[in-house]
């Protein structure tokens, strides 16, 4: 399944392709890869890992080592496509902002067109959802889009890792009414300048964490300079929540999000009743309880009883 995400500004991660070949110092992907990874040595030599015309791994299935336990990142922080979960969007029925591929970068030069084009099917079978992309490489999206590889779903988000003033120069213009676009100045490790990049849709910020040696603190008027050009340019700003960045910032972190990422809140009800995926479970002298085939229980606990808003039997 997808992961609920720790990221505020999400509600699920989903990592149908992983791996980078970027390299950045601080990247919190490549060490909890190295953490999930089993012997990759002796995983490459598993006839569960197939290669396509490039050299690049694919699972058709969940990898698993030889006592039959579920390896996520066999080849460590190689590329790699997950292809078995491809399917897991259309499987949350519940509408979400899903974080596509924070364990890897899927517009890097190394990703093949047709991986790219893999996720966008399996992304447009549930258009319920918001995806958000982010990259290095912002100069793929403008590549794809010129032949006509980009898709201009309204749910479909464009985003950019920047670190520093430096990174601003890969920032590619898609037009406004065609595509979402937003950057993730994470980690900050320098002042930058943003007044030049006023087609953005949304702004996230955020420190280093971890326990890197050569960590950077970020400074307040680091932030303060980002914030006022956003300000400016009317563009809403997301202050990632970390012990870092309250120290420099304070409590009060800014967190705002576009309106179209804002998701309709779940109504509290005082009973869900039976429909086509409903089953009762008997529970002895406490009676029984409604379940649900398609995402688990309708009434999540005695006494937060709440139901979906997909139920047909919903009560308003």
């Amino acid at each position: 399944m997808m992961n609920i995400s720790q990221i505020e500004w999400c509600n699920f991660t989903w990592n149908p392709v992983t791996g980078c070949r970027h390299g950045c110092p601080y990247c919190y992907a490549a060490k909890q890869a190295k953490r999930f990874s089993g012997d990759v040595r002796i995983n490459k030599g598993s006839s569960q890992l197939r290669k396509d015309e490039n050299g690049l791994y694919i699972l058709d299935n969940p990898f698993k080592n030889q006592v039959g336990k579920v390896i996520p990142d066999p080849v460590g922080f190689e590329p790699i496509m997950h292809r078995y979960r491809l399917p897991m969007p259309a499987q949350k029925k519940k509408p979400a902002n899903i974080f596509v591929c924070s364990l890897g970068d899927l517009f890097g030069p190394w990703i093949p067109d047709t991986w790219i084009e893999e996720v966008f099917r399996a992304c447009e079978a549930a258009p319920w959802h918001n995806y958000l992309f982010m990259t290095r490489y912002p100069q793929r999206y403008e590549q794809m889009s010129s032949i006509g590889l980009l898709p201009r779903s309204r749910n479909f988000w464009y985003g950019t890792t920047v670190t520093r003033s430096a990174d601003l120069d890969q920032i590619v213009f898609l037009p406004r009414k065609q595509h979402n676009q937003f950057i993730n100045i994470e980690p900050l490790l320098e002042e930058i300048d943003i007044s030049d990049i006023d087609f953005m849709d949304w702004i996230i910020i955020g420190a280093e964490t971890g326990n890197r040696r050569d960590k950077v603190k970020p400074k307040r008027k680091w932030i303060e300079t980002i914030v006022t050009a956003a300000r400016t340019a009317e563009i809403p700003v997301f202050m990632n929540s970390s012990k870092e960045l309250e120290k420099v910032w304070g409590g009060d972190l800014i967190q705002e999000f576009p309106a179209e990422l804002i998701l309709p809140e779940e109504k509290p009800i005082p009973h869900c009743k039976k429909c086509e995926y409903c089953k009762i479970t008997p529970e002895g002298k406490r009676g029984s309880r409604h379940d649900c085939m398609k995402v688990g229980k309708h009434i999540p606990g005695r006494y937060a009883r709440t139901s979906p808003t997909w139920c047909p039997f919903r009560n308003e």
